[in-house]
């Protein structure tokens, strides 16, 4: 699985609130802190934006195994009201934690979108 289809999955995770998946498409090196602390990290992150739509506009290699790809994102917050932002997204091949390959798993570190907005 490539960078664009593990980062497609992260964000569909986040449109229908599911936070394993999420988890799941994470980066090693994140995750590696624990699956439950983490899940209930993205979680407290992430739950009252509710995402209703993104668009991949573009990508930008950085190495063999880093990818910053720009999404156009639409959420919902405070209940009803609409923001629409640019975001980049870091998405990293890694072999276990701290150790980026190009022969490794890719996942995305929550914590660079977050930055974002």
């Amino acid at each position: 699985m490539g960078s664009i289809d593990t980062l497609t999955k992260f964000m569909n995770a986040w449109k229908d609130s599911n936070w394993s998946e999420m988890f799941e498409n994470a980066q090693i090196t994140w995750r590696s802190r624990g699956r439950n602390k983490s899940i209930d990290l993205l979680k407290s992150w992430f739950y009252l934006k509710d995402l209703t739509t993104f668009k991949i506009l573009k990508t930008e290699k950085i190495s063999d195994s880093c990818v910053d790809i720009t999404l156009k994102i639409s959420y919902l917050y405070y209940v009803s009201n609409l923001k629409e932002v640019k975001i980049k997204a870091r998405v990293i091949c890694e072999t276990e934690p701290y150790k980026p390959s190009k022969d490794g798993i890719w996942g995305v570190n929550p914590v660079g979108i977050l930055r974002e907005f």
